[in-house]
Parts: structure tokens; sequence; C-alpha cells
């Protein structure tokens, strides 16, 4: 018989006291334990098919840190980077692509790493309006990739995104003049679309730009430079949106010839380009 005010606990509730403690305790110790190396490379395997990022992660970066010398570490270090991508931590992709790079520089599996470290770098690519360090970074490393593989598909496809980071680059510049113009601020708008014409003037905002200058040139009277921009874009630019405006209202007939200071085959630059202006 138990004496008055003595607690009353079964031995079964003691006992999931213990197995609940002994849990906890056991929760605590690091993860995959024990395991063998091939038995993470299969486990991260096995996560990464079913799109599990995160458990992949785990079991592959516990696999590189304690067994270095694996023969397959280096398939490990790619689906780790992979993993950490799909997984939008672009910023690990890149330090585990660049680690597989200076790790395994003759590995036949190279190109894929800076693969890797060109779709990275493009996927932090921000809005034209935002700062575009990540831009300049992707374009130029896509750039490398194209130049090291030329006429791989390898390098077909970087070259493919390098020209969309350096055309976002043109798209940056132009939002930079495109607000001095809309404030008529046209100073700084006519330096700005210049700057674009001599860095960025294989992309799209080039004929936009040219346009702007021939607006601003047009709004100060400066009946030459007008001229020598509208020439140049229809040149230069003919199927774009704003040659083929610019056609539509005034004959390329009408627009008055201009003496090329550039190599056979090139137009003219505005005269904002040629020390003018």
């Amino acid at each position: 018989m138990l004496s008055p005010g003595r607690p009353r606990h079964s031995h079964g509730v003691v006992r999931g006291l213990l197995v609940g403690l002994l849990g906890t305790a056991c929760s605590t110790a690091p993860p995959y334990t024990g395991w063998t190396p091939e038995q993470l490379y299969e486990h991260g395997q096995r996560a990464y098919d079913e799109g599990d990022w995160r458990e992949a992660r785990r079991a592959f970066e516990r696999l590189v840190l304690n067994f270095p010398g694996y023969d397959r570490a280096v398939e490990a270090r790619h689906y780790l980077a992979r993993a950490l991508f799909e997984d939008e931590e672009y910023l690990s992709a890149v330090a585990e692509y660049t680690r597989i790079t200076q790790l395994y520089p003759d590995d036949q599996r190279s190109a894929r790493a800076w693969m890797g470290l060109c779709h990275s770098y493009a996927a932090m690519s921000p809005h034209p309006e935002r700062d575009q360090q990540y831009t300049v970074q992707a374009r130029n490393t896509c750039h490398q990739v194209a130049g090291d593989f030329q006429g791989k598909p390898i390098g077909d496809s970087a070259a493919v995104v390098a020209r969309d980071m350096h055309n976002k680059l043109g798209q940056k510049e132009f939002g930079v003049g495109q607000w001095y113009f809309q404030r008529k601020i046209y100073e700084s708008a006519e330096h700005v679309f210049c700057r674009l014409l001599e860095d960025y003037p294989d992309t799209d905002a080039a004929p936009t730009a040219l346009a702007r200058l021939s607006e601003i040139y047009d709004r100060w009277g400066w009946d030459d430079d007008r001229e020598e921009a509208r020439a140049w874009l229809l040149r230069t630019y003919p199927e774009s949106p704003e040659a083929r405006a610019l056609d539509a209202v005034a004959p390329s007939d009408s627009v008055p010839p201009v003496g090329s200071r550039a190599p056979p085959g090139q137009p003219s630059p505005p005269q904002c380009l040629s020390g003018g202006g």
C-alpha cells in the first residue's frame, strides 16, 4: 500500500520518460554517425533524385568533409554543388564550384563545374535597376567559359548566358540615362547615352539610346547632331523598332549622308562619340 503523499507513477510512465530523455540525447548527435562513404553517397544521390535538395546537401557535405579521399569525391562535390544551386543557395554553389575547379582542374568534368559557375552567377543577377555586381561577374565568367570551350555545346550555352548578361548591363545603363531624360536633365542624359553606345553598342538598349540622343539634339536645336544620330540608327540598327519608326516618319533618302570616320562598312558614331557635341 502506498503511503500518503507518495507519487503514483507506474513503471510504464517512468520507462516512457527514460525513453524520451534517451531520444532527446540521441537527437543531438551528429547526423549519419557511423555511416560509410558508400552509404552517404547512395543516400545523397537518392535524396537528390527525389528533389530533396537539403538532405542531399547534408549527406554530400558530410561525405566530402569526412572522406576527402573517397574515390567518388569529385562526383559527390558535383552533386553537392548542384543541390546547392537547386536549393537557391547560389553563393554557396559558387564556392563549391570554385573549389571543384581548383581541386580538380584536370578532371574531365571540370567543364561542368565552370558552367555551374556561369549559371550560379547568372542566377544572382538582379533586376537592371539594382546593383549589377553579379551580372558583371556572370558575364565575365560565362564569356571565359565560352572562349575556353568554343565550338562545343557547353561553350555555346555559356555564350548565350554571357550575351544575356551583357544585354542586361546595357539595360541598366539605359535606365540611368532615361531617369535623367524624363526629368529633362539633358546634359547628363546625353553623357549616359553616349557612354552606353561606347560600352554596349551590341545590346538591345543601343538603338533606343540613339533615338533618345536624336530627341535631345532636336530639343537643343542641334540639327546636324540630330541627323547624324538618326543616320547611325538607320544604318547600324535597321531592324530595330526605333529605326523602323524613324524610317516610317522620314524616308531614308531624306537623311543627309554622313562622312564615315570608322572602318569600311561601319557607320560613323554620333558626334558626342567622336569628340564633338
